[in-house]
């Protein structure tokens, strides 16, 4: 995981008030920077909600920069300056909030070429020196990284390339989500939400000519191994699927696919609010919270939709013992 550059800067705007303090070289230590690079990297796959995408046709200020970056028109710690000046200037034009410290890395690995970046916030704590005297410190709080974007940048020289530029949002980003995006000059040109409804109303047909117990364990192990491979931060190929997910079927699924929809795409990105509803059911209010599995419905729990009322049978013997004050 080779992290050959790698810089921060802070930026800090409050209403009123802004800072922001440029580090004048990259980080000298190889060591930090891959295990740096190791903290963001899962993170930034583990995340269900990443936009997938391209740059606009349309010039923007920060494509302009990583153009004259990578002609070597500017080195990397002038290019990543330059990043966050620009985006001081845009957070006191929209009068946007933001506190962070802004992550660069370059990784170069033998295939492959990329750029990250991460707002980093960090967290006060304490630490016991090596006098076991105790003191306040401060450190990286990852579970709080709020945009994370990677670009490919093998990819981006490629004319038909659509898919170099995935971002994702996390902690307190809300009110910068569609600020940031028109600052990189973001387009999406992936819907993951509709080819994976497509490919499981595809899944749902050919699972049609089973019985219903089949069809519907089918389907949740068809979903569960869709799952799986977002989380890796893989694309789900259907032929590797139909050779991993077992079918009692006589024709296979990537047969049934390639015969009934011929333009559906080898490989997707799964979007995981899609699948959820084939392997569980989910709801709540502030009073009440329901989560059963999908076979379990037109068993043990029914639906009339007439009545919108759901029949639970078999309920867990805790909940009865509760029920009954025992």
């Amino acid at each position: 995981m080779p992290a050959t550059s790698a810089i921060a800067h802070r930026l800090t705007r409050r209403t009123g008030d802004q800072s922001f303090s440029l580090r004048e070289t990259p980080f000298d230590r190889e060591g930090l920077n891959n295990r740096m690079l190791a903290e963001i990297k899962p993170l930034f796959t583990r995340r269900a909600s990443k936009r997938y995408g391209c740059f606009a046709e349309e010039a923007t200020v920060f494509k302009g920069l990583l153009v004259n970056w990578r002609d070597q028109t500017l080195s990397f710690t002038q290019f990543t300056a330059k990043v966050i000046e620009n985006l001081a200037m845009l957070m006191e034009q929209e009068d946007l909030e933001t506190d962070g410290h802004w992550l660069f890395i370059e990784e170069e690995l033998e295939a492959s070429h990329r750029l990250w970046i991460a707002l980093l916030k960090q967290k006060d704590g304490l630490l016991l020196n090596a006098d076991n005297d105790l003191q306040d410190t401060g450190y990286i709080d990852f579970a709080k990284t709020g945009l994370c974007a990677c670009i490919d940048l093998h990819d981006i020289d490629n004319p038909d390339g659509k898919r170099y530029l995935t971002l994702s949002f996390g902690f307190g980003d809300r009110p910068l989500q569609q600020h940031l995006m028109d600052f990189f000059g973001f387009t999406d040109t992936v819907d993951t939400q509709a080819d994976t409804e497509r490919f499981m109303e595809l899944v749902s047909d050919y699972s049609e000519a089973m019985p219903e117990d089949t069809a519907k364990r089918y389907q949740k192990e068809v979903a569960e191994f869709c799952m799986e491979q977002s989380k890796e931060g893989a694309a789900v190929n259907y032929h590797e699927l139909s050779g991993n997910v077992d079918s009692v079927a006589e024709v296979s699924l990537d047969d049934f696919i390639a015969e009934r929809a011929p333009e559906m795409k080898e490989e997707f990105i799964p979007d995981r609010s899609s699948l959820k509803k084939y392997i569980r059911y989910t709801g709540r209010t502030k009073e009440v919270s329901i989560s059963f599995s999908n076979e379990s419905l037109g068993k043990s729990i029914t639906f009339d939709p007439s009545t919108e009322t759901l029949t639970l049978k078999d309920l867990p013997s805790a909940l009865v013992k509760q029920l009954k004050g025992e």
